[in-house]
């Protein structure tokens, strides 16, 4: 992480291109998994009002995810 860089918070709210980012994943494969039943996604309306909470996104993720290599 850059040193200038505060570290992310469980409050944090990401738009899709922001999880995206913070997985280190393309977009494409972050629209697939937040489109996943039971995701913690909000939708506060247009085209690009879809978001998460940082915090419940993860909690969420690493209930459906498996570790690589287990």
């Amino acid at each position: 992480m850059n040193q200038t860089e505060a570290p992310f918070s469980e409050t944090d709210i990401l738009t899709i291109p922001e999880l995206a980012r913070r997985l280190k994943a393309d977009k494409s494969k972050t629209y697939d998994i937040v489109s996943i039943k039971g995701c913690p996604l909000f939708d506060i309306g247009g085209d690009r009002g879809k978001r998460v909470i940082w915090g419940d996104f993860l909690d969420w993720f690493r209930k459906n995810f498996k570790v690589a290599g287990k």
